[in-house]
């Protein structure tokens, strides 16, 4: 089982990627998602952090945590292209996130490494992306 405060991170994560908490929404304070969570306080605030390396959330100027874009960051081969590009099937939806801790593990990711979403009438797949390429054809 998660630690706690990824269990609130990836709960966080979750209403961010669905759309419930969009970018530039305030997130809910510390003592909120300890109640909602039954954690500590600390454990929160913990939670938080984790998402705020991600790049999910920032401190705005008002000292509030908030939903953000997802800050461009280094990826594991920056001098040489994509291990593999797989072509986006027609009415392919593409869109890129932050993996869940699950998918950092799957996939042994970097931090600050987001994953690609390819979504098709088929289902989704997830590919890390800084090994993975798509061409739209």
């Amino acid at each position: 089982m998660p630690p706690r405060y990824e269990r609130v991170a990836d709960a966080l994560r979750a209403q961010i990627m669905a759309g419930t908490l969009p970018p530039g929404a305030t997130v809910p304070s510390a003592d909120v998602l300890a109640h909602e969570h039954d954690v500590g306080r600390d454990t929160a605030l913990k939670g938080i952090a984790v998402l705020r390396r991600e790049g999910l959330l920032f401190l705005a100027p008002d000292k509030s945590i908030r939903v953000g874009p997802a800050a461009a960051r280094p990826t594991r081969h920056p001098l040489s292209g994509p291990d593999e590009v797989r072509a986006v099937p027609p009415g392919g939806v593409v869109s890129a996130r932050m993996p869940t801790r699950r998918e950092r593990e799957r996939f042994d990711l970097a931090e600050g490494v987001p994953v690609l979403v390819v979504r098709t009438g088929d289902g989704e797949e997830v590919h890390p992306a800084d090994r993975f390429g798509l061409r739209w054809t």
